[in-house]
């Protein structure tokens, strides 16, 4: 994919989350103007970006779209729920085609009648053609004042039919901005649109620059015209430039007026001025390797204008100049082509008008600048580059602290130590603010994954007959690039679980007394260097004793085990394999696929899933995540003569155990710890490594570890340091081997294997 495509699916996949959101929050809360307004603007932009990748489907459907957001700002159409359905139909299916464009570069065969039933039925919607009062207003203020001396020039040109009775005659004058091919904008096709186009001029906003300074992707025209139509007509075609064009109304006093003429548009000129920009285009010395490109380009612009024209006859002549030119990668065939169609039309029409240079209203002499944002997109290969520079200065300096270990034991070396220690404190602190900002840059808000809910919380409710809101706080906070992409299916679950199982029937919350709409609420909050993130619902909660009768009917846990079971351990088995209280399966949930995924798939990351609730009060679900995982704190261990990592965020304490603590619990070494029995597992074993028997008066050493919701003591034979390392995933043939993290460096250089306890553990 070219980086023209990248760009263009990058920035189509941001409008259409900003058109969801604004769209969701219309429905609740109405169409501001400010909101049409954005909403409008993204249509637009990607009516105008389909057309830069050639993709007509998609912009049929975006221009149906504009017409029905026309109509809701004028009031002849509501914004009701049906209305914000079809508006979120058509974003919806130019979401698939924008993922189709990005497998393929193209849309399927099916896409154009697909857009032409969406385009229709967006257009049913619409009663008659809204208005576009406020816009009308903001071009006509821009345009108060006497009537220009173009005005009266175009009235009186010779390419002016005679005088004949019309309606109000509006003159309009159209700037396009500078960049305006880069916001998705032709100003000819702006043009075409305008009703009652009765004439139309365009000429050079400013002066052209020498020829090897053109650039062909700077606008730099002015667009003259008069139309009879009303100010808000041409406003609503207008909407989103009314900065960029200003109108005067022409009393009929004015002049001889224009005639109605069958083509609306003194199309000859248009077409002139259209073949001498592709002339110019070509002429401009650019990248060879762009070639291409820009031959087809300027040939399929010359066509479309020579058809656009009544003037098709010209185009046989050019598409063969063009196919030349192309196989050759020499525009000069078909710079000959163009003037030639150039010379014919010219013979045929009087060039006397338009071309003067006279009246031109004064300009500004400073150039137009495009609108500069805050922010660059970056490649992510580079940010991880970048982390994995900073990560080897970790290596570094763990290596500093193993020299001047060995730098003691040296004689005469204390001095040498003590340097070397001085500096290693000063690459420490370098290494560690490098690496903090290393990481900064793979820190994303919470905002990428919740802005995604209200749709999906709208959608479910309708589909289940309830009425609920969803409430989004911490957006801001910021975190791994990774985690905040994996957050989505796991609260994707959470969310729908609450709405299917925890948010009563609207008729049950009016008999227990609660408001109809339930409430869900997505919460983020940072805690240390650990993320917290809590789906919480008002709804009926979970009811211990119904998760322990399905429990028992799952053979889960034996009738004695559950009947000391405490209720919040109770209520921790909905994230068991294959658990669900559902009497019923749905589309929604109720298989038991779901709560147990959301916890394997928190925990691969280092995180925890946990669950609280009430009965009749509403349940949250907690998730405690780290801020990223390319940056680990582990301890290191010995077990069976080998050297292991284990994360810290896994391990609760070490103990000591002496002979006398130990018992057997079915078929298993355990001890009680905290009113609770903890088994004892041997990582020797577990690794297959050789188990060597206790030391030091039997005393065996145990590393407590909270994984899955269940706590273990991991027996290891020593504990060597606690370090923060950068983690490495395992790659060649251990890449997918069960148990392992991944691996990181020690100081001494020796590749230290970091456990993943979830896997590894029984």
């Amino acid at each position: 994919m070219n980086a023209l495509h990248e760009q263009f699916v990058v920035e189509a996949r941001e409008l259409i989350q900003q058109a969801n959101d604004d769209l969701i929050a219309a429905e609740r809360e109405g169409f501001s103007e400010d909101r049409i307004d954005r909403v409008f603007r993204v249509f637009h932009t990607l009516k105008g970006s389909a057309a830069v990748v050639e993709l007509p489907a998609m912009g049929l459907v975006m221009h149906a779209a504009e017409d029905l957001l026309s109509a809701i700002q004028a009031g002849r159409v509501g914004a009701t729920s049906l209305v914000i359905d079809h508006a979120l139909g058509c974003i919806d299916q130019v979401a698939i085609w924008v993922d189709e464009f990005e497998a393929h570069e193209a849309l399927p065969a099916e896409a154009g009648e697909a857009a032409r039933k969406m385009a229709d039925g967006l257009r049913g919607l619409i009663s008659t053609q809204g208005s576009s009062g406020a816009g009308a207003e903001r071009m006509a203020a821009r345009g108060r004042g006497q009537i220009p001396g173009w005005v009266e020039r175009l009235l009186t040109s010779p390419d002016m039919p005679k005088p004949a009775p019309l309606p109000p005659l509006i003159a309009f004058c159209y700037e396009p901005n500078a960049g305006c091919f880069f916001d998705g904008d032709d100003p000819l096709e702006v043009v075409r649109r305008l009703p009652g186009l009765q004439l139309f001029h365009m000429e050079s906003s400013e002066a052209l620059p020498p020829l090897a300074e053109l650039d062909p992707y700077t606008c730099n025209l002015r667009l003259l015209g008069i139309c009879a139509a009303t100010s808000a007509e041409l406003a609503a075609v207008f909407r989103l430039l009314p900065d960029q064009v200003r109108v005067f109304e022409i009393p009929p006093e004015a002049g001889p007026l224009p005639r109605h003429r069958s083509d609306v548009v003194e199309a000859t000129a248009l077409t002139r001025a259209v073949l001498e920009e592709q002339v110019l285009v070509l002429r401009v010395s650019r990248n060879p390797e762009h070639e291409a490109g820009r031959i087809g380009s300027a040939m399929r612009a010359a066509l479309a204008a020579l058809r656009y024209g009544g003037r098709g006859d010209l185009g046989e002549n050019i598409g063969r100049a063009g196919a030349a030119a192309l196989s050759k990668s020499e525009p000069s065939v078909l710079i000959e082509a163009i003037d030639e169609a150039l010379r014919l039309l010219m013979s045929e029409t009087d060039d006397s008008a338009g071309n003067d240079g006279e009246g031109q209203e004064p300009t500004s002499s400073a150039p137009r600048a495009h609108s500069v944002g805050r922010s660059i997109r970056v490649d992510e290969s580079r940010i991880d580059a970048l982390v994995d520079l900073a990560g080897e200065l970790l290596v570094v300096k763990n290596g500093f602290a193993h020299l001047a270990k060995r730098a003691e034991g040296e004689i005469g070396g204390y001095d040498l130590a003590h340097a070397i220690r001085e500096q290693n404190e000063v690459l420490e602190r370098l290494t560690g603010v490098l690496h903090g900002a290393a990481l900064q840059l793979r820190m994303v808000p919470l905002a990428q994954v919740f802005r995604s809910f209200p749709r999906l919380v709208r959608d479910l409710s309708q589909q289940l007959g309830k009425d609920a809101t969803i409430v989004a706080l911490g957006e801001t906070i910021e975190a791994d690039k990774t985690i905040v992409d994996l957050l989505f299916e796991p609260l994707m679950h959470l969310v729908r679980n609450a709405l299917d199982h925890g948010i009563e029937e609207p008729e049950q919350r009016r008999v227990a007394g609660k408001p109809e709409v339930a409430r869900l609420t997505l919460q983020a909050a940072r805690r240390g260097d650990r993320l917290i993130v809590e789906v919480i619902d008002d709804g009926r909660g979970i009811d211990p004793t119904v998760i322990k009768g399905k429990a028992a009917e799952k053979g889960l846990l034996s009738q004695d085990d559950l009947a000391t079971l405490a209720d919040e351990r109770a209520i921790d088995l909905i994230f068991a394999a294959g658990f669900s209280t559902a009497a019923e399966i749905s589309n929604v949930s109720g298989r038991g696929v779901g709560m147990d995924v959301v916890r394997a798939t928190i925990e691969r990351i280092g995180g925890r899933a946990s669950v609280s609730s009430k009965v009749g009060a509403g349940t949250t679900v907690s998730l405690d995540l780290p801020m990223n995982i390319t940056l680990m704190r582990i301890m290191v261990v010995e077990s069976g003569g080998q050297v292991f990592g284990i994360p810290m965020d896994a391990v609760s304490e070490t103990v000591r155990l002496t002979p006398d603590r130990i018992s057997r619990f079915k078929n298993n070494d355990g001890f009680v710890l905290h009113e609770r029995v903890v088994p004892i597992c041997s990582l020797a074993e577990l690794m297959n490594l050789p188990v060597t028997d206790p030391v030091d008066g039997g005393v065996r050493l145990v590393v407590v570890a909270e994984v899955a919701g269940r706590t273990t003591a991991l027996e290891v034979d020593g504990i060597r340091d606690r370090l923060e390392v950068v983690l490495k995933p395992m790659q060649g043939l251990l890449a997918n081997a069960r148990g392992y993290a991944g691996t990181t460096l020690l100081g001494d250089g020796v590749v230290l294997l970091v456990l993943d306890l979830t896997e590894l553990l029984p």
